[in-house]
């Protein structure tokens, strides 16, 4: 190099600083572009549709990679199910419920409770049914309602609902405010930015059950088991079987955290007879490393937990309903 190169760049110090840095900063933009698309699965959220009916639902007809490279795949009816549905009902099973039943986007379709439980029934009964899972994130009972009752959604002959007990507080849970999207981000740092953005705005709320006296919190609840009931006889009416779980929580299994009584007393009012996960927990004798082992947080499950819950379902399936099509 001369005399001249080094006194161009000293003239042009500022000039090659920034375009230095400029160039830095767009290589760290892509690699980290790269990272969250590639490892963290982000970049292609699920994406849904918006209803005044059920609140909102998975597309149909679509696939994902999301979290740690779990496969997510969503049938022609929006069910995550490896196969499309047709409209002969009597070998399907549907599985309702919210983002415990869904099994987030770390669980691939297989690993799910839905699909597992099934497996388990056709190989102890010799039966042929096939499992769809239309659990959604963030749902309550009135949108699992508004789905099955108000939109006639019926693609099977036996319904399952999962349900922990917050989803009676929930009402009719709308798209507008939460975390998801109905349209594509661009990049995955826009989704990240976007979920950062939700976190932030969070921060402004307190929970709305912090302004509730018993008698509202009597009422939102008594609004949740009428519409189930009422979703349940609409089942059965048809001629299509219906059972309800009722799913714990981290605390209830690892602490002993009781019912909640209010629900447990308005579903007896109703005639309604849920069958409570936890009860069956306890015959398994898990150490307390196991039973944590069994949650990926306080409410949803991890792969061992599925598995679990699985095997309990799929025995009062085959207790209930053996032989029965």
């Amino acid at each position: 190099m001369n005399v001249n190169d080094k006194n161009f760049f000293v003239r042009h110090k500022k000039k090659t600083l920034i375009v230095l840095i400029s160039c830095f900063s767009c290589l760290s933009v892509a690699i980290c572009e790269l990272v969250l698309q590639e490892f963290m699965g982000l970049g292609n959220p699920i994406i849904y549709d918006s209803s005044p009916i059920y609140g909102y639902r998975p597309l149909p007809n679509k696939d994902y990679t999301r979290f740690s490279g779990a496969k997510l795949k969503f049938n022609n009816l929006g069910l995550r199910a490896n196969k499309d549905w047709n409209e002969d009902k009597h070998d399907k099973i549907l599985f309702l419920g919210d983002s415990v039943t869904y099994g987030g986007s770390y669980i691939d379709n297989e690993e799910l409770f839905s699909y597992l439980a099934v497996e388990l029934l056709n190989k102890t009964s010799h039966l042929h049914y096939t499992s769809g899972n239309a659990g959604v994130n963030a749902w309550g009972v009135e949108n699992i309602y508004g789905l099955i009752k108000e939109f006639h959604f019926l693609p099977a002959t036996m319904y399952i609902t999962t349900l922990p007990e917050g989803d009676f507080y929930r009402g009719l849970t709308r798209l507008h405010g939460l975390p998801f999207f109905n349209k594509k981000p661009t990049f995955a740092l826009q989704e990240l930015w976007y979920y950062f953005c939700y976190l932030q705005n969070d921060k402004r709320y307190v929970s709305w059950k912090t302004f509730l006296n018993e008698q509202e919190t009597t009422y939102v609840l008594e609004k949740a088991v009428k519409k189930l009931k009422e979703m349940d006889v609409y089942l059965k009416d048809k001629g299509y079987k219906h059972l309800i779980f009722i799913t714990p929580s981290k605390a209830q299994v690892m602490e002993g955290t009781r019912k909640d009584t209010l629900i447990y007393d308005l579903l007896a009012q109703h005639e309604l007879a849920p069958y409570y996960i936890i009860d069956d927990i306890a015959q398994y004798h898990l150490s307390l490393k196991e039973k944590e082992g069994l949650f990926h947080d306080a409410i949803h499950l991890t792969k061992k937990g599925h598995e679990l819950w699985a095997t309990i379902i799929a025995t009062e399936l085959k207790n209930r309903f053996t032989g029965v099509r």
